[in-house]
């Protein structure tokens, strides 16, 4: 996507991801502040370690008086004068086997914890880190295709997976109850499972 780079993220990125990745959870109605999920997801470096993890940057989003996330207390945002890329997404690819894992079987590429800013959207972020995804899947030696859970509500990002060529695959789904953890909200959500081939 123009004026959107996407990369490998370094232990420097680790702070602005938590952030937004939070914020985008929060701000969409996925997860509710205080729920105890919020831990793993503001807990990059974990995740870090135990998967691949994958930031967009968006071009110039700073301009120069500052990027309004600044006053916010954003530690992506650039600071006043300064014109750099900034972090506005990321996303996490994990293999069958790793701990990460949720879905993934053998000779699929899974990613999980696709985020974008909210203040980032309709920017084709999200496009560019899904791409980059089936980009990395098609470079694995013994990986033929790419697989995600994605909540029932999030029916923004089924527009975007379904446009991209994945294609759901219901007798995957899944709920929290089904790997034996108990929902933090009481409800347990049944999860959707997307598939394509690359």
């Amino acid at each position: 996507m123009e004026g959107v780079t996407v990369r490998d993220a370094g232990d420097g990125d680790h702070a602005a991801i938590a952030h937004l990745t939070v914020t985008s959870y929060v701000d969409g109605g996925h997860v509710d502040p205080a729920d105890e999920y919020i831990a793993e997801l503001e807990d990059v470096a974990s995740r870090a370690r135990r998967a691949r993890v994958l930031v967009a940057e968006v071009d110039g989003w700073g301009d120069d008086g500052g990027d309004d996330r600044e006053a916010a207390g954003d530690p992506g945002a650039s600071a006043p004068g300064e014109r750099r890329p900034v972090i506005a997404g990321s996303v996490v690819l994990t293999l069958p086997g790793m701990p990460m894992t949720e879905v993934a079987r053998e000779g699929e590429l899974e990613f999980r914890m696709l985020a974008v800013d909210p203040r980032a959207r309709r920017r084709g972020v999200a496009r560019a880190l899904v791409r980059a995804a089936v980009d990395r899947a098609g470079q694995l030696e013994g990986i033929g295709a790419v697989v995600l859970t994605t909540m029932e509500t999030m029916t923004g990002a089924h527009a975007l997976y379904e446009s991209e060529g994945f294609e759901r695959v219901p007798e995957r789904d899944w709920r929290l109850s089904d790997i034996g953890q108990e929902p933090t909200d009481g409800t347990d959500q049944l999860f959707w499972v997307y598939r394509r081939t690359v």
